[in-house]
């Protein structure tokens, strides 16, 4: 009954710690690629987090608060150590974080299939000047998509593309 009158004051935790995420496409996961026209259609598997997350911990800052009979500040610290690695990894999946990556794993992919082209001539004005990177679990038809890398080519046969 006493502790029910007595405020006993809080005990707060708190980390501050860079975390760097990484992404990646599975190379046994479904790929496509598709000539339309001069352009190159690549539908490649989702982006997936590569975990755990790299917590820095070099640079982690930690600070608790206790209340005047709170004497559970470093448990709290333990348990919220804990949470790290699952919660980071929880948030590296979350689609706010995959969107700030999918754009430019899209352009990464996309110089990447222009340099096999390149390799195999075939990035030229009278085959591809254009590649469309989709993932697979984007919505949304390819051809609405808007080419992710083209280069104009000039050429008397093959116009620009602007």
């Amino acid at each position: 009954m006493f502790f029910d009158l007595v405020p006993l004051g809080s005990a707060a935790s708190e980390i501050r710690v860079p975390v760097t995420y990484r992404y990646h496409l599975r190379l046994s996961g479904p790929w496509s690629l598709e000539a339309r026209g001069r352009a190159c259609l690549v539908r490649a598997p989702r982006i997936r987090p590569t975990l755990p997350p790299a917590i820095h911990t070099d640079r982690m800052e930690k600070r608790s608060e206790a209340g005047w009979l709170r004497f559970d500040a470093e448990d709290r610290m333990a348990e919220l150590e804990r949470s790290l690695t699952p919660t980071f990894s929880g948030w590296a999946g979350d689609p706010r974080h995959l969107s700030l990556v999918r754009e430019p794993c899209r352009l990464r992919l996309a110089e990447f299939v222009r340099s096999w082209l390149l390799r195999e001539d075939h990035w030229r004005a009278d085959r591809f000047s254009s590649v469309t990177v989709v993932f697979e679990d984007e919505p949304g038809s390819p051809p609405d998509r808007p080419p992710t890398l083209r280069t104009e080519i000039a050429s008397p046969e093959a116009p620009a593309l602007r």
